[in-house]
């Protein structure tokens, strides 16, 4: 039977083609990638240069960024076969590269999200750490989690017997139902979103913080569960588009949004490190500024000279708010410092005596210190 291009008169390569959704493919992967490269690479800066070096986080952070911009390359690799155009409008050779794209991306995507999901849930750990039963919740959510998807991707590999029969068809064999699979993952990454952007909410507002401070905070910390706007999304385009024919506009409207998911997530992760880095910038400005010593709710550090400010390394966070100590212990360091320079340069905690030892965050911290100058 003659396909909907032959009996419309127009060849594969014909520039009456709807490409709207191709393009839009180009445009969020490229956003993805730029987007993702440069929130890790200013988090690998601030790691560097103004914090404590890197931790094992930073690691699992650095994986999550390698395969989620792998996962956008490869959806790129897609539109060039014929992603986001109806399938009687792509050339009979790409429809196997297509297939081929299309098992890569299943693949990967278990793995991406997980990562993505861990690393925000690990910052969470280290936040909340004195809320223990919290504690205790975030890592059975991420065992279950990790009991889901490794397995689940054991199955998306032996999705078909044999392999090859996924993106060819003339090949005998059997497989199992993508649809089916595609939506227990998507099931997965919405309910496991939503715990990520509701889990902040109850622990942030038990501390004893302005509720504008607290709002900053669970901002931060959420924010990577705003993805479960493109995960719903994701959700209903399986179930309404799932078993279309056209798999290779169905598809490609659907992976955009995993993409989407995925790089949000990674983004997301390097906002507590970016935090430092603005109040780094923030302290830079002041300082040049200043007149007088500063007072600040934490702790109030004495006001030194551009030139020396310049050759220090920020060691510790310079806290002005309950929320840059909490944003610091999520970057992997449990502990506050304040360094006071006077006639001569010591540490201390904030209970104001010579540092000993990791004290995490508390409930309650309400701390003003006055330093001068002779």
């Amino acid at each position: 039977m003659a396909s909907v291009s032959s009996l419309l008169g127009r060849s594969p390569g014909d520039s009456n083609i709807n490409r709207s959704v191709q393009t839009w493919n180009y445009v969020c992967q490229s956003l993805c990638i730029i987007g993702m490269t440069v929130c890790f690479g200013l988090r690998v800066y601030t790691r560097a240069v103004i914090l404590n070096g890197f931790n094992k986080e930073d690691l699992m952070c650095a994986a999550a960024w390698l395969l989620g911009t792998g996962y956008s390359v490869i959806a790129m690799i897609m539109g060039h076969y014929g992603g986001g155009l109806h399938l009687d409008d792509v050339p009979p050779e790409n429809v196997i590269p297509f297939e081929k794209t299309v098992y890569v991306t299943m693949v990967m995507y278990g793995p991406t999200a997980y990562l993505t999901k861990f690393c925000l849930l690990w910052i969470m750990t280290r936040v909340f750490s004195p809320f223990r039963k919290a504690v205790i919740f975030i890592y059975v959510f991420m065992g279950v989690m990790l009991a889901y998807y490794i397995p689940a991707v054991i199955v998306k590999i032996r999705i078909c017997n044999p392999i090859g029969r996924f993106w060819n068809k003339n090949i005998q064999g059997t497989c199992l139902n993508e649809t089916s699979i595609i939506l227990a993952d998507a099931v997965v990454s919405m309910v496991s979103d939503l715990i990520i952007l509701l889990l902040p909410l109850p622990l942030t507002m038990s501390l004893q913080m302005p509720k504008k401070k607290k709002m900053r905070v669970i901002g931060l910390l959420g924010a990577g569960g705003l993805a479960v706007t493109a995960s719903v999304i994701r959700l209903a385009l399986i179930v309404t588009t799932g078993q279309s024919k056209d798999a290779t506009y169905a598809f490609m409207r659907i992976n955009m949004l995993g993409n989407a998911e995925v790089a949000m997530g990674v983004i997301c992760t390097c906002l507590p490190a970016l935090s430092a880095l603005l109040i780094r910038a923030y302290h830079e400005y002041s300082s040049n500024k200043a007149t007088s010593t500063s007072k600040y709710r934490l702790s109030t550090i004495q006001t030194q000279s551009k030139t020396q400010r310049s050759k220090q390394k920020m060691s510790v966070l310079e806290a002005e708010t309950d929320e840059d100590v909490l944003m610091y212990n999520a970057q992997g360091n449990p502990r506050v410092e304040t360094t006071v320079q006077g006639d001569t340069e010591r540490q201390v905690d904030l209970r104001g005596s010579p540092f000993l030892g990791g004290i995490g965050i508390t409930r309650t911290v309400d701390v003003s210190t006055s330093v001068e100058t002779r």
